[in-house]
């Protein structure tokens, strides 16, 4: 845990955020590199030239499927107001989350950790970045969907503070799933998150 600690100090010095809930142009973010469970992995800006390694980690994570295709990463990838991370472990993908920010809402769009990478922290882990960019860019609360069985996720997402807004039928419509909409009030939390 002292590891996550010394970077999550240097990722506050890597990261230019912006300066109001207004302010939806591009950030800069440079590389850094971290130990987790004594491996270093390396966390970067998303770019649309790793799209394919992108899909491989996704049938990985959904079992074959590919619910976002090739042309959706790529529209993401170059929105101005969306911050899109990926993680690897030398040549390797083996995580990426992104989030869109809208006026004063910040909303996750999609987390994916590699099965052999799970339950170690990293999901964790990525969830606290992307609600600490959203308090810096003075985002009121942070909103994601998730698959309504997927109890692992869901049980990440309320150990983080996210409560249950409403139910989406159909959300999932490749598998005939609800979805649920999630929801942290950043206007209660702490500034800058605690790794402790």
């Amino acid at each position: 845990m002292v590891q996550i600690v010394i970077m999550w100090k240097k990722f506050k010095q890597l990261v230019t955020f912006p300066h109001s809930a207004n302010d939806s142009s591009d950030f800069h973010f440079r590389p850094f590199a971290f130990k987790l469970q004594q491996e270093t992995l390396q966390v970067m800006k998303a770019k649309t030239d790793e799209i394919t390694n992108l899909l491989l980690l996704e049938e990985k994570v959904y079992n074959g499927a590919t619910p976002w295709s090739a042309a959706i990463f790529q529209v993401e990838l170059i929105k101005k107001d969306s911050l899109y991370l990926v993680v690897y472990h030398g040549s390797r993908l083996v995580a990426m989350i992104g989030m869109r920010k809208m006026n004063t809402e910040a909303h996750v769009t999609n987390i994916m950790v590699d099965p052999e990478w799970q339950h170690q922290g990293l999901g964790t882990y990525l969830m606290k970045l992307m609600i600490d960019y959203a308090q810096k860019a003075n985002c009121s609360f942070i909103s994601l969907e998730v698959r309504i069985d997927n109890e692992n996720a869901k049980k990440l997402y309320q150990a983080l503070g996210f409560t249950v807004k409403l139910v989406r039928p159909n959300y999932y419509q490749d598998v005939h799933k609800d979805g649920l909409n999630m929801v942290l009030d950043l206007t209660t939390q702490k500034k800058g998150i605690d790794f402790g």
